[in-house]
């Protein structure tokens, strides 16, 4: 693994572990073996680490919300990639869930707030429409793939299993009606 490689490994344990807020360069140059400054060679600043960890993440989840609004993906298909995205980002979720300068810093470098995204995955469950009901059910289905795949990965020591996956599809589709 390169040292950047490394970096970014040891800074999303430490993030998860300690919050954004709570861990600095020191600490991950430290769990490096290395000094700040040599950490800053590569990073200018804990900014960019974070960046560079939720770069590819976040470029998947705006594709993903992009594409509900799209109208091309089906139920199914929606919720399936939801919950495969949900199982490969699971490590990173307390860093943006539970951190507010996270979540702010996301907010002023994306297009799209995490929560426009929801709301895109959302709306297309609901298929466009208003009613309440609708509204119901597409929240209901989108916390049950949410929900559902965190308990399986509690449950599976950090991995999905297709069995999980399926069970977890089908409660989500279930909540649709």
């Amino acid at each position: 693994m390169d040292t950047k490689a490394q970096i970014l490994a040891i800074a999303r344990d430490l993030f998860a572990r300690q919050g954004y807020r709570g861990t600095s360069i020191a600490d991950i140059a430290r769990a490096l073996g290395t000094t700040p400054a040599a950490l800053y060679y590569h990073y200018r600043s804990k900014a960019d680490v974070l960046d560079a960890i939720l770069a590819e993440p976040l470029a998947a989840y705006a594709e993903l919300a992009e594409r509900a609004r799209s109208g091309k993906l089906g139920a199914e298909e929606l919720l399936g990639a939801f919950i495969d995205f949900t199982a490969e980002t699971r490590q990173l979720m307390p860093v943006v869930s539970s951190d507010p300068a996270v979540r702010a810093l996301l907010d002023e470098r994306l297009p799209h707030t995490p929560a426009e995204m929801a709301e895109a995955i959302i709306a297309a469950l609901a298929r466009g429409s208003a009613e309440p009901e609708r509204l119901i059910e597409a929240r209901a289905a989108y916390a049950a793939a949410k929900e559902g795949t965190v308990a399986a990965l509690d449950l599976g020591d950090g991995t999905l299993s297709p069995e999980h996956r399926k069970v977890i599809l089908a409660t989500a589709l279930r909540a649709l009606g």
